[in-house]
């Protein structure tokens, strides 16, 4: 069992956790500037220096429960109220969406850039600048340790994901839709902006490093911070310019993201039939009183109250079991940075929770 498959497996769980909050935040109409903060503090949450300690240490991949119990406390880090069938269904389009990017990845560079198409968008979302911060951290982390894997070493990395995620079997309207899945939830292969055709050359090239192939006459995508990752597998699938190749972006500072991030989340056409299918999916459409998938911004009564507490029982229970031993840590160097950035989230932290959530939104 490879020692290198949790990063993958989290990050772009995590990216696609992240593309479903937002859409649901647009559909649901929730103000722009709160739904900003949502974002920014999902992320953050997902990118917490200790988490990523955690994922990237060289161990055997983590259990897929564990897994989800680090991202349950995640997404529930903010003001979202999901009750646990919106959870289930939540987690049911992340598995699938991953379990698709991966089936049909053409290589293990292009498994790479899956997983940087997703910090990519992370980068993008948010506004603050310690999430920026540990986005471009995470994003020399990936590189440094998966270019300098072999090629064979990364398609089992793949292997290894898809075998954890053999079991879900869920069809997706938007891949319907697109022609990429069967009514029996099989995959199909779409339009390719992109093909390592591995397949053919996985004989000559296995035990190469992915540094050791030169990628610029075969045009296999950026793993540069701004780069063109060329392939289409690891955007948001959800959105209306989906199928789009951009032109590698510039970087950019927290106020031109923000401003970037208004528009996006104020932007509603082209959007329709997408949030619509997006509604239909999560259950939204249903005639009964219940919506099995509410981001709730201002309920605080009694019965949030329990369910907090439930959910904090059954975390703290899972983070007892994902305690892995410490028998082998990340570069030091690296491990500095995040203790660095952990320092400065925990002042940040312990302001924020001094302060009422809600009242905090109220004022922006």
């Amino acid at each position: 069992m490879s020692i290198n498959t949790t990063p993958i497996l989290y990050l772009n769980l995590g990216g696609e956790m992240l593309y479903i909050l937002r859409q649901r935040l647009k559909a649901q109409r929730i103000d722009v500037e709160k739904s900003i903060q949502v974002l920014d503090d999902v992320t953050l949450a997902l990118l917490d220096p200790k988490t990523l300690s955690l994922i990237f240490e060289k161990t055997p991949l983590m259990g897929i429960s564990s897994i989800r119990s680090i991202l349950e406390r995640v997404v529930l880090c903010s003001i979202m109220k999901l009750d646990g069938n919106s959870m289930n269904k939540l987690f049911e389009l992340m598995y699938t969406m991953v379990k698709y990017q991966l089936t049909v990845a053409t290589g293990p560079r292009e498994v790479v850039l899956i997983t940087l198409n997703h910090t990519d968008a992370m980068r993008d979302m948010v506004s603050d600048e310690n999430a920026h911060q540990c986005v471009s951290l995470v994003h020399q982390m990936i590189v440094d340790l998966y270019s300098n894997l072999t090629y064979e070493e990364i398609w089992k990395v793949r292997n290894e994901c898809l075998d954890v995620l053999k079991s879900i079997n869920v069809r997706m309207t938007i891949l319907l839709r697109l022609g990429l899945q069967n009514e029996n939830a099989t995959f199909n292969v779409g339009k390719q902006t992109y093909n390592e055709r591995y397949d053919k050359q996985e004989a000559k090239i296995a035990h190469l490093k992915l540094t050791d192939v030169n990628c610029d006459k075969y045009t296999f995508g950026s793993f540069n911070l701004f780069g063109d990752r060329i392939t289409l597998l690891g955007r948001n699938i959800y959105s209306p310019t989906y199928g789009n190749i951009p032109k590698p972006c510039l970087k950019r500072n927290s106020r031109q993201v923000l401003v970037d991030s208004r528009q996006l989340l104020k932007t509603d056409s082209g959007c329709k039939a997408e949030l619509g299918m997006l509604a239909l999916q999560l259950g939204t459409e249903e005639t009964t009183y219940e919506r099995p998938f509410s981001l709730n911004l201002y309920i605080s009564d009694e019965n949030m109250n329990s369910h907090t507490d439930q959910n904090h029982k059954e975390l703290k229970a899972n983070e007892e079991e994902i305690q892995i031993e410490n028998n082998a840590s990340i570069d030091k160097e690296y491990k500095n940075e995040l203790e660095n950035l952990c320092d400065l989230q925990d002042e940040s932290t312990n302001i924020k929770q001094s302060m009422d959530l809600l009242k905090l939104l109220d004022e922006v």
